[in-house]
C-alpha cells in the first residue's frame, strides 16, 4: 500500500516527470547535472511564483509544459506506457496518445505543484549506468521542509541528439511507466488505442497517480 508521503509526489514533483534542466555543475555527470539543476530551480521557481500561478491556472499549466517539452522524452516514455500495444501502433498514435497523456496529467495535477514547500532541497545520491550505459538511473532525494521524512525520486535518462532527456521517475520503488502502464493496458485491450486516446484528449478518462484515484 502506497504511503501518504508517496501520494503527495505522485500528485505532486513525480507527475511531472522531467522537471529539470541544462546547466551542469563540474563534478556531476551531464546527466546528474540536469536533474540537479532545474529540479531545484523548479522548486525556486513554483515558490516565487505561486501567487502568480494561483491566480492564474493557465500560466501554471503552461510553465509546466514547457518544463517537459524541454526535459521528458514524451514519445518514448508514451510508447513504454503503451508497452505491447505500441507493436501495432504507428508513430503517429504512439504520438498523439503520449501527448494526450501528458496534457491529461498537466490538466488534473498542475496545481498540485503549488504545494510544494519553498524549503523544499534536492539531494544527489549518484547513478547508475544501466543496459551497457545506454540509459542511466539518477538517484536522488526530495527533502521537505520541517520534520518531513526524505522521498526517494529515481529518474531513468537517456542520451537525445546530444541531451540526456528523462523517460521514467521512481518514487519509493513505484515507476511511473509501469503504473500507467497496468492502468491503460485494459483500456486499450477493450476498446482500442484510438478510442482511449480520443477519451484522454476530451477528459473522459482521468489517468489514475495513487491509490485514492481509482
Amino acid at each position: 500500500m502506497k504511503t501518504y508521503r508517496q501520494s503527495r509526489l505522485w500528485s505532486g514533483v513525480v507527475l511531472f516527470l522531467a522537471l529539470l534542466g541544462v546547466a551542469a555543475a563540474a563534478s556531476e555527470s551531464p546527466a546528474s547535472a540536469k536533474v540537479h539543476s532545474t529540479s531545484q530551480q523548479i522548486l525556486d521557481e513554483i515558490a516565487k511564483r505561486r501567487e502568480e500561478f494561483t491566480a492564474s491556472p493557465p500560466a501554471l499549466e503552461a510553465y509546466v509544459h514547457q518544463q517537459l517539452d524541454a526535459a521528458l522524452d514524451i514519445d518514448y516514455s508514451g510508447r513504454l506506457v503503451l508497452g505491447i500495444h505500441s507493436r501495432k501502433a504507428s508513430p503517429e498514435q504512439i504520438k498523439r496518445f503520449a501527448k494526450a497523456l501528458t496534457d491529461n496529467l498537466v490538466r488534473r495535477y498542475a496545481r498540485a505543484l503549488l504545494d510544494a514547500k519553498g524549503d523544499s532541497t534536492i539531494r544527489m545520491l549518484g547513478e547508475t549506468a544501466l543496459g551497457g550505459g545506454k540509459f542511466i538511473r539518477v538517484k536522488t532525494n526530495l527533502i521537505g521542509g520541517g520534520n518531513a521524512q526524505p522521498v526517494a525520486v529515481d529518474y531513468l535518462m537517456r542520451p537525445v541528439a546530444g541531451d540526456w532527456l528523462a523517460f521514467d521517475v521512481i518514487v519509493e520503488g513505484i515507476s511511473y511507466v509501469q503504473t500507467f502502464r497496468s492502468q491503460f493496458d485494459p483500456l486499450i485491450r477493450s476498446k482500442g488505442l484510438d478510442a482511449v486516446t480520443d477519451d484522454l484528449e476530451q477528459g473522459r478518462i482521468e489517468v489514475a497517480t495513487d491509490v485514492a484515484d481509482k
